[in-house]
Formats: structure tokens, sequence, C-alpha cells
């Protein structure tokens, strides 16, 4: 997650009161490392201001680590019933349909899980390099075509984020981000694979900013 679209996140979630939003889903949330040490902005920004306005928070993913709540594949029968039995009134899903192969099934999927007149926020890449987990369709849709994914939900809001260039981030991190871009040029280098695919993409964005498409969306009414 970049730092401007969890900036985004938050500003989103904070403008709401606390029995809009809570519980939330965090879905695809990764682990507790990646969120608080990988990528520290995420808990900072988001996550740190939900727990201290009490709002209750479920981090689900695919894989059983530290700082998951709820494991298993989001389509497993099994693993909906236990996020519906949460009675969720939000979701969050950041940078996760440009992995799955069928991003309206996930999409559904995500908002069936919310209770009626419920939110869900959700994030995916525009302008960004190739970046498999543990694969990258390449999907990098605009407000407009994410939001049609969710067919039964009405779009509140939708923009997209503009983050820092690549050259941008390196140059903030100094000598880091000098060998940082050493090794991103040798990875380049290489003639196959994933790696060297992603670390050649990545240079194209030395000068470019990431974005990031976001929506909001409401759940509808059920009978």
């Amino acid at each position: 997650m970049r730092p401007a679209e969890a900036r985004w996140i938050a500003a989103r979630l904070a403008a709401l009161p606390r029995d809009r939003i809570s519980p939330l889903l965090n879905l695809g949330s990764s682990t507790g490392e990646t969120r608080e040490v990988r990528q520290p902005h995420i808990d900072a920004l988001i996550f740190a201001p939900l727990r201290a306005a009490g709002v209750e928070i479920i981090h689900s993913d695919l894989k059983q680590a530290p700082g998951v709540d709820i494991a298993g594949d989001l389509l497993d029968p099994a693993v909906q019933t236990q996020l519906r039995a949460r009675r969720p009134r939000a979701a969050l899903s950041s940078n996760l349909l440009e992995h799955v192969r069928s991003p309206a099934v996930f999409a559904r999927a995500m908002a069936s899980l919310v209770e009626p007149r419920g939110l869900v926020l959700v994030t995916v890449p525009r302008s960004y390099p190739y970046h498999a987990d543990p694969i990258d369709t390449g999907f990098r849709p605009t407000p407009t075509e994410l939001a049609a994914l969710f067919p039964d939900c009405a779009l509140v809001h939708g923009e997209v984020v503009a983050d820092s260039t690549y050259g941008e981030e390196l140059w903030r991190q100094g000598r880091n981000g000098l060998r940082k871009g050493v090794r991103t040029l040798l990875g380049a280098l290489r003639p196959h694979g994933d790696v060297a695919r992603a670390q050649r993409d990545r240079l194209r964005w030395m000068l470019r900013p990431f974005t990031t498409t976001c929506i909001v969306l409401e759940t509808a009414a059920r009978s």
C-alpha cells in the first residue's frame, strides 16, 4: 500500500462515525509484520487511529500468520460464514483485485459480507509496475470501471490518488535508496523471470508517479 493511498483511506474512515464502520473487515490484510514493520504507515495512518476510536477490526488473509484473525480463501463458503458471523458494517480491500483471475467474483463476495447499507472501500493500482503476488493480471481500472464490479452497490466516492515517483522514493531513502536503485538495475538485466520483469517495469516509473484508484461504495438494502 502506497503512503498516499493509506492517507486517502484514513481520511475516508476518519470522516465516518464509529457505528458506521465497526466492525471493519480488512480483506487481504497480509500479516501484522507487513502492516506494522515492513510498511508501518499502514498501521500508523489507518489502523492505530481506528483502534484508538474503538473500532473493531477483523484482519483476514489467505495465509495463517500473526496478525491475521480469520485465515482462508475469501471464496470458501466456510470462510464467508465466519466473516459474516462478525456482522461487519464496512470492509476494506487494498491491492487485492489485480492479483486474482476473476476480480468480479471476488468483488461480489466482498460486498456480500457487509451488512445492508454498509460501506466497502476498495483500492487497486491505476499506474503501477508489474508485481506478482503470486500473479499480476494487469488490472488497472478507473474508478468507474472498478465500481462496475460491484453492481449491487452505489458509488459514494471515487478518485485516482497520486503518490511519488520511483526516483523520488529512492532519493528520500539516501544511501539505502542508492543501493536499492542499483539492485533494481541489476535485476532488470536478468533475461527471464517475474523478478526481472518487475524490476524492468519499475524503471518506467522513475519519473512518473505511482497512482491508485480508490473508491467508496454503499451496499444495497436487502429485503
